[in-house]
Parts: structure tokens; sequence; C-alpha cells
């Protein structure tokens, strides 16, 4: 039996699994409040308790980078410690993955549903896959064919330098370097992203914010607000901004694609992008996507999917534990 888990800032999923089965359908399957409990052995202690499951495995995905041990959570008080996790449950083997690193091999057990193509492309079986995964942060990665099976490539890729190039992202540069000084991609097309690129926009014509929009904006999640209104068509100033978020969002995919040569695909994950799908399919993210000068036919070729399963990173840590 393995305990996969999908350890995130707000929620944790823990599922056990039978390796032994067809299919990653879970046994079992847990929805916990992470900041419910003061440490990761305690959460999975009591899913132990709660579904009375004997692993010899347990594979976690978790908010940080995983070099070396215990990782330091992003978003939570926590030192992740496979000791103390083994510790608490009884024993048993504990291995840790960064969250992007369980979502990209996640990939590899999705469904037709669980998907929506963005591009058809031309899918190479044995090539790189990039994966790029906006939510509270910016994450990237992907997988490698290494002979007989798919190896995660780690990386902090949202953290790589803005570039800009049209006159507009230029100044959205310059506003974005006034306030923080170096300008990531995570700036950008992280969460906070689409209300940092409204609030450019609106700086630029302060006149053009409507008076609902501004005082729903005052409210809740700022981002959110913004993709709303965009969605409904219901504010101008909104609906430009989601459109320069999509496509920006569209062209760093197409950047990881081409420093990656993802000729296996591309996997759009992260909380946002099913919530802007339709965005998403108009056309804008494709359009950044393949605004790429001299490389524009090679990626092309180039599949392109949206994730719209938010279990995946679960998936993909079982998946990699039934490897082990």
């Amino acid at each position: 039996m393995i305990v996969a888990g999908d350890i995130g800032g707000t929620k944790t999923y823990l599922a056990a699994f039978d390796p032994s089965r067809r299919g990653f359908a879970p046994v079992v399957e847990k929805r916990y409040e992470t900041t419910g409990y003061q440490s990761p052995g305690a959460l999975l202690k009591t899913f132990i308790d709660d579904t009375d499951s004997r692993p010899s495995r347990v594979v976690l995905g978790v908010p940080g980078p995983v070099r070396k041990l215990p990782v330091r959570a992003v978003n939570l008080p926590w030192l992740i410690d496979p000791g103390e996790i083994s510790q608490s449950i009884g024993g048993g083997e504990v291995h840790l993955l960064n969250d992007l690193q369980a979502t990209s091999y996640g990939t590899q057990v999705l469904g037709v549903d669980d998907l929506c193509a963005l591009n058809a492309g031309a899918e190479d079986k044995e090539g790189n896959i990039a994966v790029i995964a906006a939510g509270t942060g910016l994450g990237e990665g992907g997988l490698c064919w290494a002979g007989d099976r798919y190896q995660s490539i780690a990386s902090e890729g949202g953290h790589s330098t803005f570039s800009p190039h049209s006159d507009l992202e230029i100044d959205l540069w310059r506003y974005l370097s006034a306030q923080h000084g170096h300008v990531s991609w995570e700036r950008v097309v992280a969460g906070p992203g689409l209300a940092a690129i409204y609030d450019f926009l609106r700086q630029r014509d302060p006149g053009r914010e409507s008076a609902e929009l501004r005082d729903a904006l005052a409210q809740g999640d700022r981002s959110d607000t913004v993709s709303r209104f965009a969605l409904a068509q219901q504010s101008e100033l909104a609906t430009e901004a989601l459109d320069l978020y999509a496509y920006l969002y569209g062209c760093e995919a197409g950047n990881l694609a081409l420093k990656l040569m993802a000729s296996g695909g591309v996997f759009v994950g992260g909380g946002i992008a099913p919530k802007i799908l339709a965005k998403l399919r108009d056309g804008r993210f494709m359009e950044g996507f393949l605004d790429k000068g001299r490389m524009d036919e090679a990626i092309a070729s180039i599949p392109v999917q949206v994730i719209l399963n938010d279990k995946t990173a679960l998936l993909g840590a079982a998946y990699w534990g039934a490897q082990l």
C-alpha cells in the first residue's frame, strides 16, 4: 500500500493506493485543512487513523524545493522531515517530491476528461514534456525520457526575469520594477499578476474603472475579481487585463517549451487555468505561445493541454511511488 499526498498551503489531499490494481483509483481519499495541524507527521497520523491504512511507503508532493532535508515549506510554518513523519505513523519509507515534480508525474496518468487541448500538435511519445502552473506562485518543470520511463526535471524557472517585447509590456515592466526591483515571470503570471496588470492599466487611465468593480476589488481576492468581471464582460478594463495576462502566460509557456524542447507536449496546470479556461481557449494564450520569431513553425507542432483535474499532484506522487 502506498499513501500519496499533495500538501498545499491551505488544503492537503491524502490517499491510499494499491499498486497491484490497474489504474490509479485510490482505495480511500481524504481532504484536510493543512493549517489545522502542527506538523506533517500529525497530519499523516490523522489520515492513517481515519482510514486504518498501513502503508509500506509514503510519497508526498510538498510546496518547496526538495534539495536537502528537512524541507522548509513555502507558505506553511513547517519543516517537512521524512523522519518525523515516519516516526509519527509508526515507521515505513517516506519520500518527498517538489509539488511541480508531482504534478509532472501526474500527467502520465491523466485521462481525456482531465485535459482540455489548446493546440493539437503532434505528440512525440518519448519527447520532453513541459509543465507550467500558475497559482499562488508560478511553478515550472517537466519530464525527460530516461530510456524506459520519464524522470522529472526540477526548476525554479518561474523566478527567471520577465522579458517584455512591446512598448506596452516595457511600460508594465517599469511599473512592476518600481515596486519590486527585479521583475520575474512570477510577478506577471502567478495569482497576484492579474491584479497587478489591472492596476497598471488603470493607472494609465483611471477614469476607465467602474464604480462597481472598484467596490468589488476592495473585498476578497483582487485577481479573482478582475477575472470574474472580465469573463462576464462587465468591465472593458478588466477584459483588457485578462487578455494581456493570457497572452503573457502563453509567452512564458512557449519560452519553457523552447528551453526544454518539449516535443512531448506542454501541460498548463495550477489553480488559475481552469478558472479562466474560456479566455485560454479564445486564442490569446496560443498567440503568445507561438510568438517566437524564427521558431514559430517548430513550436506550432507541440501539443498544449490545460490540466482540469486538481488531484494531478496527488496522482503523480502515487505514480512515482509505484515506480520505486
